[in-house]
């Protein structure tokens, strides 16, 4: 089958699996199809993803392949705009915007559109950079994609990330060797098997252990993957220090011999696979509205039975959500708060010694000089206390984040797992759930109040106070209140950390509670009328065997099996 006919029986395919979407309200899989229509819009072409959590060594890995630094790296979290590297001509960056315009910029200021610090929140409104680099010529047909971190404490970067996964080709998951394999870590890797058959593991950072330490790092990791995934998932440790080119070798060949060289057969193979792993989601769900149909009165009381309970419990869940919530943000705001208050010393000796040097030059009246005083160290305040917020804030939320994550997860697990006991026992098939992503969102710059120079009113009589003889006693006075003014700073910075994980944890807890409820409106409407709609849905089976048929993947043959034990 030539490149084009097999594009054109995967957009039929689409067409036949959003008919069927539409028809009984599978509403979760209309943005993957939309994914997988864009990716047949790049005939040929074989995105290779980059994902994983945030420092990874995701840009920095990259760079290696390159043979150049192209894209910016940093120590903290960096990219927060999707950026695809391609073989061309010259070397240029064009910035496409979220509202469809397009500007090209020069190439030494990629870091001003992709990355947090320069874009921060993504104020520019980029949706993606397209970079073009002259030396990739072994790379034809391939585009390298620098993904935000997954997980990471910037809901957009999370959110970004998480929306192009369905898009991608083939991945690479960086997983850091210091790091290795949590279970956010295994969730991901099963979401992104779920988008396509070419996904290996990056063990980055492999010079952080000696070479037997690294064999054992290996062995566990290849030991939970092969727990967690059926199916080969190659592995690959890596890292951009010197004495380590053989390492680097070995995945440069992979990516030439296994993609570039073979990127128009591997883009196929890829849609193919989208597509199938598309129609059995949408045919998991039907399997669910026949096996009721066809299941005896007392079964479907049952299942019944156990959404109703469900319904009856949801006002206990919201409680436990609400406590949850309560406690996470209770025990966030000291931890932030006690870790904020260590560096007051630090940063009121750092502003003191800026605060003498900058009074040398303060020359005017008393009321001149206050004035000196409060402009200086509002502007002082914020830019010491900036980086701090940027940087310790994100590192104490990320840890806080994955608590946060873990509890809530737990509760909507715990309802997954009673649901699918029921369906189970009452119709005798197995219903799997979804996974939540938990994300903060970074205050702004930081609000610095300052006070008055003074607490009462001298600077009203300026006239009365000669700063030739009261100068000295001045300063003295500036430098006493400094330290007051950076710690009731710090406390503001704590409070809109706090502020910020608050609105996500209660963001969390009403997605959880909006999951249930979906999950629950989902099933009740496939297996209500399910009897009157049965020739509607055999039909629709029929169809989506048809086209899983071609390709009979691990998760294509369960699912038939569940069919063939329902008729």
């Amino acid at each position: 089958m030539s490149g084009l006919q097999a594009r054109e029986g995967a957009v039929s395919t689409l067409d036949d699996l959003r008919r069927i979407c539409r028809e009984f309200e599978i509403g979760s899989l209309c943005a993957n199809l939309d994914a997988c229509a864009r990716v047949l819009e790049d005939a040929g072409i074989v995105d290779v993803a980059v994902v994983g959590r945030f420092k990874a060594g995701k840009s920095s890995f990259l760079n290696s392949i390159f043979g150049r630094d192209v894209l910016p790296v940093a120590a903290r979290p960096l990219t927060s705009v999707i950026t695809r590297v391609s073989h061309g001509p010259s070397d240029r960056a064009v910035a496409t915007g979220l509202d469809g315009g397009r500007i090209e910029i020069p190439l030494d200021r990629l870091a001003e559109f992709v990355t947090e610090r320069q874009n921060p929140n993504n104020v520019k409104g980029v949706s993606l950079v397209d970079v073009e680099v002259a030396n990739l010529a072994a790379y034809r047909g391939v585009r390298f994609v620098d993904t935000p971190g997954l997980r990471s404490v910037y809901a957009h970067n999370t959110r970004t990330s998480s929306e192009w996964l369905p898009r991608i080709g083939a991945a690479l998951m960086a997983v850091s060797v210091d790091s290795p394999l949590s279970d956010s870590d295994i969730d991901l890797l099963r979401e992104t098997l779920e988008c396509t058959p070419e996904v290996s593991i990056l063990m980055t950072k492999a010079d952080l252990v000696a070479p037997d330490e690294l064999e054992d790092v290996l062995a566990f990791v290849r030991e939970q993957v092969d727990k967690a995934v059926a199916g080969p998932v190659q592995i690959f440790p890596y890292s951009v220090k010197p004495g380590f080119e053989a390492l680097r070798r070995r995945v440069r060949e992979y990516l030439l011999e296994q993609v570039a060289a073979r990127h128009e057969e591997k883009s196929q193979e890829i849609v193919r696979y989208k597509v199938h792993s598309l129609a059995a989601k949408c045919r998991e769900y039907l399997c669910v509205a026949l096996s009721a149909a066809q299941a005896a009165q007392e079964a479907r009381l049952e299942l019944g039975q156990q959404l109703g309970e469900e319904r009856r419990i949801l006002a206990t869940v919201r409680n436990e959500l609400w406590l949850m919530s309560n406690d996470l943000k209770s025990r966030f705001r000291e931890v932030c708060l006690s870790a904020f208050l260590e560096r007051h010393k630090e940063l009121t000796s750092s502003l003191a010694g800026e605060l003498r040097a900058e009074m040398k030059r303060w020359k005017g009246n008393l009321s001149e000089t206050a004035e000196e005083f409060e402009k200086w160290a509002k502007e002082s305040v914020r830019n010491t206390l900036e980086p701090l917020s940027r940087d310790e804030g994100s590192r104490i939320a990320q840890g806080r984040l994955s608590v946060a994550q873990g509890s809530f997860s737990r509760v909507v697990r715990a309802f997954q797992d009673r649901l699918a006991e029921g369906i189970r026992k009452a119709l005798g098939i197995d219903f799997r759930g979804a996974q939540f992503e938990a994300v903060v969102r970074q205050p702004k710059r930081p609000d610095v109040n300052i006070g008055w120079a003074f607490d009462t009113p001298l600077q009203s009589i300026w006239f009365l106070i000669p700063m030739w003889l009261f100068g000295p006693l001045v300063r003295r006075h500036f430098l006493r209140r400094l330290p007051w003014e950076v710690e009731k700073n710090l406390h503001r910075v704590a409070g809109q950390w706090s502020d910020a994980f608050d609105r996500s944890v209660h963001d969390l807890a009403g997605q959880a509670q909006d999951f249930i409820l979906e999950e629950m409106n989902t099933i009740e409407a496939l297996t209500a009328e399910s009897q009157d709609r049965r020739p509607a849905i055999e039909r629709a089976i029929a169809t989506l065997g048809r086209i899983e048929a071609e390709l009979p993947w691990g998760a294509t043959r369960d699912l038939g099996e569940i069919t063939r034990r329902i008729n």
